[in-house]
């Protein structure tokens, strides 16, 4: 064997035929949920299930339809695991079913009604403020939702995914199904209208 050649080549060209690539976490669990084990895919469910509820719920606006949309969605995902492609994010397939349901809901409602969900799972997490700091985080919460209340739902979405859940373009666009290009373009718009709302309700009347 011509170790001259070898010693020139790379350590991870060198090693790949011996070490097999890692695999994402969700593969394992999504695997064996496929065989049946419903611990495994409790897992998957645990993992994902802030996410697909927090996108529900500033889609739909109301608490119930969005715990009721999110079970459907993770019931949904059990019944179609055959169908997940394992070089996507699970969470990011079941982002994606979870926004389909909304808009099919949202089509048959015929509107979008809001709500306050101030006391929802988005609220700001707790770091003891003082009385006054609490109010003026309360106020500020509320005049956002408020804000967000009079955008559509495809404005509501792309923020939510992108500032709330911390999403890349890349992953919002597999979730909506565009091209990344068009979700700057869709973030652009959507920023823009919300400054506006926040500056529209922050005037003097």
């Amino acid at each position: 064997m011509n170790t001259t050649l070898l010693g020139s080549l790379p350590t991870a060209f060198s090693l790949g035929f011996m070490t097999a690539e890692a695999e994402e976490p969700w593969v394992a669990d999504v695997r064996r949920a496929r065989r049946g084990d419903r611990d495994a895919f409790a897992s998957l469910v645990r993992s994902s299930q802030r996410s697909v509820y927090g996108l529900c719920l500033r889609m739909l606006r109301t608490a119930a339809e969005a715990t009721e949309i999110a079970q459907e969605t993770f019931l949904k995902a059990y019944q179609h695991l055959d169908r997940f492609d394992e070089s996507r994010p699970f969470e990011v397939w079941v982002l994606t079913i979870a926004r389909n349901l909304c808009l099919d809901l949202l089509r048959r409602r015929g509107k979008v009604t809001t709500e306050d969900l101030d006391d929802h799972s988005y609220s700001l997490p707790s770091q003891e403020p003082n009385a006054e700091d609490a109010a003026i985080a309360t106020q500020q919460r509320r005049s956002l939702e408020d804000a967000l209340a009079t955008l559509s739902v495809e404005d509501r979405e792309v923020l939510a995914l992108y500032y709330v859940q911390r999403r890349t373009t890349k992953e919002i666009a597999q979730v909506i199904g565009v091209a990344p290009g068009t979700i700057m373009a869709r973030l652009f718009r959507a920023r823009e209208k919300l400054r506006q709302r926040m500056q529209d309700k922050e005037a003097p009347v």
